[in-house]
């Protein structure tokens, strides 16, 4: 079964730099995309590494190794830097939460609905 995935970044060398990455997992219809003027309607968060760390607030999976980051006070971190870029594919179950990794390691964005369940 595969997963949808859409990720935000500030620029298009991140997107292709993560798509570069991305062909390596077993992923398909990967589309980068530049949102010229787009208003940011979803909650996007930065990813981080999950585990025993007080500032993470959910791991994927049930213990997998990326989390959204929030503060240790559980607010979100922001960063408030245009994100233009999208970069959409689907991934395969098994390469989800390496493909997060993928994200989190060039600083993109996703919609916190992604890897919440």
């Amino acid at each position: 079964m595969s997963r949808f995935i859409q990720a935000f970044f500030k620029t298009e060398d991140d997107a292709e730099t993560v798509k570069t990455d991305l062909v390596k997992l077993k992923t398909s219809s990967i589309r980068i995309d530049h949102l010229p003027d787009a208003q940011q309607t979803m909650l996007l968060t930065p990813l981080a590494y999950g585990g025993n760390n007080s500032s993470n607030s959910s791991t994927v999976g049930g213990g997998g190794i990326v989390a959204a980051f929030t503060k240790n006070n559980g607010q979100e971190v922001s960063d408030d830097s245009p994100r233009d870029y999208t970069i959409e594919f689907e991934v395969e179950e098994e390469d989800f939460e390496a493909a997060l990794k993928v994200i989190m390691e060039s600083d993109g964005y996703i919609d916190r609905k992604t890897i919440e369940r």
